[in-house]
């Protein structure tokens, strides 16, 4: 009797020896290899991946799927994210067949993050996991898509103001995540994005389509009441405004005309902070001293904000910012 690794026994008759391999050796994945990187195309389209197993007989199996990805802050910056997940974005799926060969589809979705397939033939069973990363798309595919959408007129200036127009950050190929659950291009967080809409950029910028013509007719109707007429410039300050938080103008009776709210300071070296000058701790102040009080306050978001650092994101210092070039 002689020993073979992973065979089941031997049996020898003269000099033949023949090797009985055993069942689990016979199942193996061909591909792809343990931990293998794709990327979803600059263009949004989920790669193809081919799952493939070999077995000495195919018989009914059942497949399944469970795709998993740890959203960590990112910022804007190029650099390592840190800290805890501030959350976990999953999903799963299975289906029968008698085949031996699976080209991922996540039920159409374009997901990535750690996708682990899992086939199982009787009591037989096999589990590979690959990782799924993002390119980021160019400005012209990003306003080509815009362009296509109804209604969205300046919807790329706010693109570029917030993120650039990039949807993942390049240096781990991940999406780029805000400290607040802003998520992707568009810094998608209210409604809380889904799973694809973090992931896919085409699907973030439709949902945030859905939302800037929230905005629009919001403020179509805001500067339209009792009849009021309003200039394309002052419709597009209002829409940035409240993309941003809160309405831009206020209506003015002396000169029957619609203003700039007149009671908000920017501070003009950020992009959406200023302060509310009718507030007893502000008035009185220059926007260099004010800055000045409040700066270091900044970088800790809203937990920077107190009686005794009454600054604000402002809605209003978010349009000016943006349209100001």
């Amino acid at each position: 009797m002689q020993t073979v690794r992973h065979a089941g026994s031997t049996s020898s008759a003269g000099d033949a020896v023949t090797k009985v391999v055993s069942a689990d050796n016979a199942l193996r994945w061909v591909s792809p290899v343990e931990n293998a990187e794709f990327k979803i195309t600059e263009d949004g389209e989920f790669p193809e991946i081919v799952f493939e197993f070999h077995a000495q007989a195919v018989a009914d199996c059942t497949w399944s799927w469970v795709i998993e990805w740890d959203a960590k802050v990112s910022g804007l910056r190029e650099r390592a994210r840190q800290g805890n997940a501030l959350q976990t974005f999953k999903a799963s799926g299975s289906f029968n067949n008698r085949n031996n060969v699976w080209v991922a589809d996540l039920s159409g979705s374009v997901l990535g993050g750690t996708l682990t397939v899992t086939v199982a033939l009787g009591q037989r069973t096999l589990s590979r996991s690959v990782v799924i990363k993002g390119a980021n798309p160019s400005k012209d595919s990003v306003a080509n898509y815009i362009a296509d959408l109804e209604d969205m007129s300046g919807f790329e200036k706010l693109l570029e103001q917030e993120t650039g127009s990039k949807h993942f950050i390049e240096l781990d190929s991940e999406p780029i995540v805000a400290f607040d659950k802003g998520y992707g291009i568009t810094q998608m967080t209210n409604p809380a994005p889904s799973f694809e809409q973090v992931w896919s950029w085409k699907a973030n910028i439709l949902a945030g389509s859905s939302i800037y013509k929230d905005k629009v007719r919001a403020a179509k109707q805001y500067l339209g009441q009792a009849s009021r007429t309003y200039t394309d410039e002052q419709l597009r300050h209002e829409v940035f405004s409240r993309w941003n938080g809160g309405s831009y103008h206020e209506w003015d009776a002396a000169a029957s005309s619609w203003v700039r709210k007149k009671n908000t300071l920017c501070d003009s070296n950020t992009g959406n902070i200023g302060w509310s000058m009718d507030k007893e701790k502000n008035k009185g102040k220059t926007e260099s001293e004010l800055r000045e009080r409040d700066k270091d306050t900044y970088k800790k978001g809203t937990k920077g904000q107190s009686a005794d650092h009454p600054w604000e994101y402002k809605g209003v210092c978010y349009a000016d910012h943006v349209l100001a070039e």
